[in-house]
């Protein structure tokens, strides 16, 4: 059955995987016409039920709403993003909705903050074939990151003053990734702290029409 739901944000169950998230829907969503859907994967803490709300609501849905798109913001549980458990469940997920929502399968963007951030380098790059672009902030990559082939397009947003994920790892993966000729858009904030998540609320808005010239010259 699928989902009847209104315009707004509503917290949810995906009852197959026992499998919270919240999910925005934008206003004038219509079933006939195919949207974007982004994945936005929350921070670190102690995962109480609907974890996921206050990070959409506070962070990515002001900052992504003139996107148009279905924005899920899932509760990791299982305590990183960058495991198989956490994987596998972020993937079935993304399957469910199309089933349930008209995405459009060609503009499925990944993005997340701190620890949500560094699952985005995780995911995105071992699912290119789920994500047409990435968009880490103010999370690490892996060690590996900078071997990936990426060959989706990147948006990167880090602080220099950063003091819980630290800048510098960040720095070089994407000098690397630059040198190897990757699509990467980097973006070295000045003065703002890990903490201050609405301070990067402009920085991530940024990105919609970024986005909207990735996917227009998809076409």
């Amino acid at each position: 059955m699928k989902e009847q739901l209104q315009p707004g944000i509503h917290t949810c169950l995906f009852q197959a995987r026992a499998q919270r998230y919240t999910l925005s829907i934008p206003v004038g969503y219509d079933a006939e016409k195919p949207v974007p859907l982004v994945v936005a994967l929350h921070w670190g803490g102690v995962v109480t039920p609907f974890y996921s709300q206050p990070f959409l609501e506070g962070l990515v849905e002001p900052a992504l709403q003139e996107l148009g798109a279905l924005i899920v913001a899932p509760d990791c549980q299982h305590g990183v993003w960058t495991n198989p458990d956490s994987e596998s469940e972020v993937l079935a997920l993304v399957d469910y909705l199309g089933a349930q929502f008209n995405i459009d399968p060609d503009r499925v963007t990944l993005t997340g903050y701190s620890l949500g951030g560094a699952g985005t380098w995780y995911l995105a790059g071992r699912h290119q074939e789920v994500f047409s672009a990435a968009v880490p902030v103010a999370g690490m990559p892996q060690v590996d990151t900078a071997r990936i082939a990426w060959g989706i397009p990147l948006y990167v947003i880090h602080s220099k003053i950063d003091n819980v994920m630290p800048f510098l790892p960040t720095e070089i993966v994407v000098n690397e990734l630059q040198k190897g000729g990757m699509p990467v858009e980097f973006v070295a904030l000045e003065g703002l702290p890990h903490y201050e998540t609405s301070g990067y609320i402009p920085h991530l808005r940024k990105i919609v029409p970024w986005l909207n010239k990735i996917w227009a010259s998809q076409l």
